[in-house]
């Protein structure tokens, strides 16, 4: 059993749990950040883009960011339609993760491995490490465990939709300074991407996840199309990776007597286009600070501010992505031209 009462336990040692120990830790009160994994070794199941106003929030250590990104350029059927002006950055994340841990242990925040939340309690949860299960006494959990958040279900506050990603880590031909994004009626409510990262690149394919078995073939097609275009210089992966891109906007419940969602276990991604790095990090920190005032003046229900917050910052731009997300799912269509129509009307840069 332990011992030592936490006033604050945060779930997952993403952008978001790190940003909210942070957060948390800087008001002096005890915080635990704890991560279910050998912590940074985490599979990245990401492009790895964010926009350049991350820089607003984080200092970008030296080797968190690969490349800039300068433009964001979107093809139908394989030719250009458009192209977006907007800067940016290519982490490795591995590097960027790691310097959020960073910050949030120097402000004072205690960081565990290998330690999985499985209870809530009346006092605290219960979590698992080594096989064992033990109490963990805290006032304040801060759920940001991701799309399939364990604590967002003890509040029964889930993600009900999705889009499942699967990516390889391909060399390039060329250097380049865009995102390049694919739309084809075959990616069902997704699209492919390539995102350069110097001399390789992230290339993928996301579809909703009712037609997840479609993803190897699809991805395989598409790596193909790129070879001959000559973007890239071999079709063998250097790296695998996959996951669950939570796209249906933030829940409806993202606080609960004493429990916070933050980052995906909120649904804060954008649900067109499935980032969630920066939506991760906010919402991350709105939760530390919300979680500190709470137990600084002994009044839990000083957590009721937490979706306040997070809506006055985030509320309207994700509404309005969540809105072009069921245009897009309501009118996906074979025929070529009202699914070029469908996607200049909903999607970022292709109008």
């Amino acid at each position: 059993m332990t011992s030592k009462h936490y006033d604050v336990v945060i779930v997952g040692a993403g952008p978001a749990g790190a940003s909210a120990a942070q957060a948390a830790a800087k008001s002096g009160i005890n915080v635990l950040l704890i991560d279910a994994g050998s912590y940074p070794e985490r599979p990245v199941q990401c492009a790895e883009f964010v926009p350049r106003e991350v820089k607003q929030h984080v200092q970008l250590v030296p080797g968190a960011v690969v490349q800039t990104i300068r433009s964001m350029d979107s093809y139908l059927y394989g030719k250009p339609v458009a192209s977006l002006a907007g800067s940016g950055y290519l982490l490795n994340r591995k590097v960027f993760d790691k310097s959020l841990v960073n910050s949030a242990v120097a402000a004072g925040a205690e960081f565990w491995t290998g330690m999985r939340a499985a209870a809530k309690t009346d006092s605290g949860l219960m979590i698992s490490r080594n096989g064992k299960q033990e109490f963990m006494p805290t006032t304040i959990i801060i759920g940001a465990d991701g799309p399939r958040s364990a604590v967002g279900h003890w509040i029964k506050s889930e993600n009900r939709e999705y889009l499942v990603g699967f990516q390889y880590t391909l060399p390039l031909r060329d250097k380049q300074k865009s995102i390049d994004l694919y739309f084809k009626p075959e990616f069902t409510g997704g699209y492919a991407w390539l995102f350069p990262k110097g001399e390789r690149a992230n290339v993928g394919v996301g579809v909703s996840l009712i037609h997840k078995e479609k993803l190897p073939h699809l991805l395989q097609q598409f790596v193909s199309d790129l070879a001959v275009q000559g973007k890239i210089k071999d079709t063998q992966p250097l790296a695998k990776t996959g996951g669950l891109i939570p796209v249906g906007g933030p829940l409806g419940i993202t606080q609960a007597e004493n429990v916070l969602l933050c980052g995906d276990a909120g649904g804060f991604t954008h649900p067109v286009t499935g980032g969630g790095i920066l939506t991760a990090i906010v919402t991350g920190e709105i939760a530390g600070r919300c979680a500190a005032q709470a137990v600084i003046n002994h009044d839990l229900r000083l957590l009721s501010r937490y979706p306040q917050q997070w809506q006055s910052i985030l509320g309207g731009f994700l509404e309005r992505a969540r809105r072009k997300r069921n245009d897009m799912t309501t009118y996906w269509t074979e025929d070529r031209d009202q699914f070029e129509t469908l996607i200049k009307r909903t999607w970022i840069g292709a109008s």
